[in-house]
């Protein structure tokens, strides 16, 4: 690759980021496009005072005042309702520093667990869309019972910390206390406030607090993101699984009970920004909704019926995930492992770590990171010796590859075809070492994407590392990464390139990987740093083994470069090399 290539490549590649990031939204007008959704209106009780954000009463501003507070101490977790909506307004996890789940402002209406009693199937048996909840603790803060009555329906909701980690059970019971038929609709949905500075990550992260949405049905599993809802709403009906809001590392999930009537899962990201705000500043908001809709239930008088869902809010962590609502749920699911998932890999690998920082190091995971680099390298080995063996085989024919570069200089066709014969009559194969290469793909992704998704490294400290889900805060691994990849390229240059090949290889590849680990998570960059120094071991083995000899003790004749007039007789006959064969 010569160097107008280089420069021609990289104006090409300039050109389609400037056009991907300017061009494109200038053409589908996706940065103007506006949300058309339907206006959000409740009937409310006579005692309920409306949400800051709701239109004002009588003129004045709302100025509502939070309800009765119900501690719930779970297992790994500590959550706080309020009678303000019989929902969360905290959700703090053990062991997750500064995570608090119920991350929605002070708003009735985004609190996650809050209910609504009245749809399109369903809504004359309760008069009102939100009404003060009367409170009743339950013992050693293990749930909270909500209450509300009035001459039609008597409604019981209770909240109670499950025994599995991260969940509660939640159980609302209706009565009917009307004289006549009555019949409601029952929606409880989980919630995520995001501002967009929250949601904007950087060259090969994923940011912590990017957020999305799934619905889980059967086998269906639709996960949607934030660009996704332009058209309003999405629904997915018979939901046996979950309905859920995740953000890289946590997720809120309602699962709804077996056996019992089968809901509709509901979904939107929805724009929420204040006049003149433009949609993409670091201050506008996302609110991400995640709904089990009912079907609507009629209740003849005296009938009661209920409703049982469990809530998970809490970490990714995959044994957990896989154990939620007793396994049935199937949690995993929330993970996005991205377009190169390789679940099955992913799942082996993990299972590994989690040994490895169980067993064999005792609590450390930068450790359990080096331990299985180490023991991938060693599983992959067979497949590096074949990279090995064409290395060295190709060092040995390079006096021989040196005379025909110098034989053949005016001529790359009768070159290549020189070259051809002469790896077939050792029996060389140059692309040999590539195969192995494109044969590991697959576990090096699995890699990148296990530390990437792995929730076990939020926050972990290692060596100077503050948190091995975060950048070298101060970019001594990305200088340390480089400088070995450098050495490591400067050990083992390719073969058959041509100078500006190298040059790019032995600096410009090091200096990209660098510039990358200044973004991506600490975690991965003590996998590729082990992975280097192990590259680096290897490549002095096969020094050891088949040396490089200095350039100056291989002589190679010369050979002019011919006139016009004899170039033709100065090179091989073309019979001579019939059938793409070349004599050396």
């Amino acid at each position: 690759m010569d160097r107008s290539s280089v420069v021609r490549f990289a104006l090409i590649a300039i050109a389609v980021i400037v056009f991907l990031k300017f061009g494109m939204p200038a053409i589908t007008g996706s940065n103007d496009k506006v949300q058309q959704l339907p206006e959000e209106k409740y009937i409310n009780a006579p005692a309920f005072v409306p949400d800051a954000i709701d239109p004002p009463t009588d003129g004045h501003a709302n100025t509502p005042q939070d309800g009765e507070l119900c501690k719930i101490a779970g297992n790994r977790f500590d959550a706080e309702l309020s009678s303000r909506g019989a929902a969360i307004t905290h959700f703090r996890l053990h062991g997750y520093d500064r995570i608090d789940l119920s991350t929605t402002p002070d708003q009735e209406r985004w609190r996650s667990l809050r209910t609504l009693f009245r749809g399109p199937e369903g809504d004359n048996q309760i008069k009102y869309d939100r009404f003060p909840w009367a409170l009743e603790r339950m013992p050693n803060d293990t749930g909270c019972t909500f209450t509300y009555a009035d001459d039609l329906v008597r409604i019981v909701k209770k909240v109670t910390a499950g025994t599995r980690p991260f969940e509660l059970e939640v159980e609302t019971s209706v009565t009917n206390l009307a004289a006549d038929p009555k019949k409601h609709q029952l929606t409880i949905g989980v919630y995520a406030y995001r501002e967009a500075r929250d949601m904007k990550g950087s060259m090969g992260r994923v940011p912590p607090f990017q957020t999305d949405l799934t619905c889980a049905a059967g086998k269906e599993v639709v996960r949607k993101t934030k660009g996704d809802f332009a058209a309003g709403w999405v629904g997915v009906p018979s939901t046996d699984r979950f309905a859920a809001v995740s953000s890289h590392y946590f997720t809120q999930a309602l699962i709804p009970s077996p056996g019992g009537p089968l809901p509709r899962c509901e979904i939107l990201a929805e724009d929420w920004t204040v006049a003149g705000q433009p949609h993409d500043s670091d201050e506008a908001v996302t609110i991400f909704h995640a709904k089990l809709v009912f079907p609507g239930k009629e209740l003849a008088p005296n009938e009661s019926t209920t409703y049982k869902q469990t809530a998970y809010f809490g970490a990714k962590e995959r044994p957990v995930l896989q154990a939620a609502a007793g396994g049935h749920a199937k949690l995993g699911d929330t993970i996005s492992l991205g377009t190169f998932s390789f679940s099955a890999v992913v799942t082996v690998l993990v299972s590994v770590l989690s040994f490895l920082h169980d067993k064999v190091t005792f609590g450390n995971w930068g450790v359990a990171i080096i331990l299985m680099t180490i023991a991938l390298r060693l599983l992959l080995f067979p497949l590096t010796l074949k990279s090995i063996k064409t290395t060295i085989a190709m060092r040995k024919l390079k006096p021989e590859v040196d005379s025909l570069n110098a034989k053949f200089a005016d001529d790359a066709q009768a070159k290549n075809l020189a070259m051809m014969e002469l790896w077939k009559k050792h029996g060389v194969n140059p692309f040999g070492g590539c195969l192995p290469q494109l044969v590991q793909m697959p576990v090096w992704f699995a890699m990148y994407t296990t530390l990437q998704t792995a929730v076990e490294m939020y926050h972990t400290r290692f060596l100077w590392f503050s948190d091995l889900s975060a950048p070298d805060r101060y970019f001594i691994l990305p200088a340390a990464l480089c400088g070995l990849m450098i050495a490591q390229q400067r050990l083992m240059p390719q073969q058959g390139m041509d100078p500006m090949q190298q040059k790019m290889m032995a600096w410009g590849m090091p200096l990209i990987f660098g510039a990358m680990m200044l973004f991506l998570p600490a975690a991965l960059g003590v996998y590729m740093m082990t992975n280097s120094l192990l590259g680096i071991g290897q490549q002095l083995a096969v020094e050891k083994l088949a040396p490089r000899g200095p350039s100056n003790e291989i002589t190679v004749k010369q050979v002019s470069k011919p006139t016009d007039k004899t170039s033709k007789s100065s090179r091989p006959p073309a019979g001579e090399l019939g059938k793409g064969k070349a004599r050396v």
